[in-house]
């Protein structure tokens, strides 16, 4: 890709450092992208898609109400406090189930795939594609990157989220994402690294996968079929950072947009080594950073739920939370923790709103058109079933928020809801996983 090198451009990008941050301008890109571009935009603006995991659920008498209905006109659970002011921008589901999900303590490994990771004939563990990497592949042509994974640390232990990832390939490996504040940063803004610099970074990296699956090759000439099966999902995985690779190569003349965000210091972001509230904030900040820029407009975020309670200086970890039985403190606790998460919840329901998308010719915000999910594959006790699953954002066909809304039936397939999802998003996917319909009859 040649971006146009005229002074007049130069100069803007220049001084484009006026804005909090610059936008997406779609006659900055080259004219095969452009032209692309354009024809999205005829058919209305793009959707983004945010899922966010917490792992472990919330304390049932603090989370669901016992009825359906207008939020604003039920009796709602003392979690709820903090987000009263948004009841009208959320959606509170209940009765969706990830009965594909058969390890209790690891709820968002299974989350996005709703598959049994350890069901696979002839390997002790394994998954399948993830809805999001089903949605990057279709809305992810005509941005930097198709997808963007935002993590916790993996030492964060006790977060109930199990495996490294919650992003999953089409073979079932995984897509580790960022843990680092900073580093995302840098993958939206460029971190200030000259083109001959990525150049020569992405050289060394394709010399290491050469050699890597030139060895790969050569060895499977001496294994037995297990660890043939091994070998080969690894240079699956191979053949895919490739792809990954030539991306970023075709990316290298499109400059990075500007912005005059602050770059995040980790040192004080991840304070006491954890990743708590305050990096859950620039996490947020920096989603709607990559949207407003259309540097992707699918994310996924492994929320750490032990460092935000490391961060409120509690000791005890969600997994102890989650065994509440009949101690009152933990009780309290969990409140205070339902309570935090709300906080969070209904502080981003707000940044959305007041939000410009810049892709819309309309003039609307990034809630307009966003489907964003705030939940995780656990309910206290290890539970697959009636998942927390709050829903928010104006992509949704047919959804008007501000009610508590119950699936039909008690273990209705959490891959409703993703189906619904991609199908909102315009992805054209008939049904995932093991969806057996979408949610919008229950919309209605």
């Amino acid at each position: 890709m040649n971006l146009s090198t005229s002074p007049s451009r130069r100069s803007f990008l220049r001084n484009g450092a006026k804005a909090i941050t610059l936008p997406f301008l779609g006659s900055l890109l080259p004219a095969a992208l452009q032209a692309s571009t354009n024809s999205t935009l005829a058919g209305g603006p793009p959707k983004r898609l945010l899922w966010m995991s917490m792992g472990h659920g919330h304390m049932e008498r603090h989370f669901y109400p016992q009825d359906s209905g207008s939020l604003a006109n039920l009796a709602l659970p003392p979690g709820w406090d903090p987000i009263k002011k948004n009841l009208r921008y959320t959606t509170l589901v209940s009765n969706f189930s990830n009965m594909q999900n058969k390890q209790p303590h690891e709820g968002s490994e299974a989350v996005l795939t709703c598959a049994n990771v350890i069901g696979f004939p002839g390997k002790a563990r394994h998954n399948s594609i993830s809805c999001d990497q089903v949605a990057a592949a279709h809305l992810g042509k005509d941005t930097r990157y198709q997808s963007l994974q935002l993590n916790c640390p993996r030492s964060d232990t006790g977060n109930g989220h199990g495996g490294v990832a919650i992003s999953y390939r089409e073979d079932g490996s995984p897509l580790t994402g960022f843990d680092s504040p900073l580093e995302v940063y840098q993958r939206l803004f460029g971190g200030n690294v000259s083109k001959e610099e990525v150049l020569h970074t992405l050289k060394q990296r394709k010399s290491i996968f050469d050699i890597l699956e030139f060895e790969s090759s050569s060895t499977k000439r001496i294994l037995d079929r297990d660890d043939r099966e091994k070998l080969e999902e690894y240079t699956t995985s191979i053949r895919d950072i490739e792809l990954t690779i030539s991306r970023e190569e075709e990316w290298l003349d499109v400059p990075y947009p500007k912005t005059t965000m602050k770059a995040p210091n980790d040192s004080q972001v991840l304070a006491s080594g954890s990743h708590g509230e305050k990096a859950i904030r620039t996490m947020q900040q920096l989603i709607l950073a990559a949207w407003k820029t259309d540097t992707t407009r699918v994310v996924t975020y492994r929320m750490p739920d032990a460092g935000l309670l490391k961060s409120m200086d509690i000791s005890s970890t969600p997994h102890t939370l989650s065994h509440l039985g009949s101690n009152s403190s933990l009780h309290e606790l969990n409140l205070r923790r339902t309570r935090k998460w709300m906080e969070l919840y209904s502080d981003f329901i707000d940044q959305l709103r007041s939000a410009k998308d810049p892709m819309d010719p309309n003039g609307g915000t990034l809630f307009d058109n966003s489907l964003v999910y705030c939940g995780g594959g656990l309910r206290t006790a290890h539970r697959n079933t009636n998942v927390p699953c709050l829903l928010t954002g104006g992509g949704f066909k047919g959804l008007t928020h501000g009610q508590h809304r119950f699936a039909p039936n008690k273990d209705t397939p959490l891959a409703n809801l993703w189906t619904t999802m991609l199908q909102d998003a315009g992805t054209g996917v008939d049904r995932f996983a093991d969806a057996n319909a979408t949610a919008h009859s229950i919309w209605g």
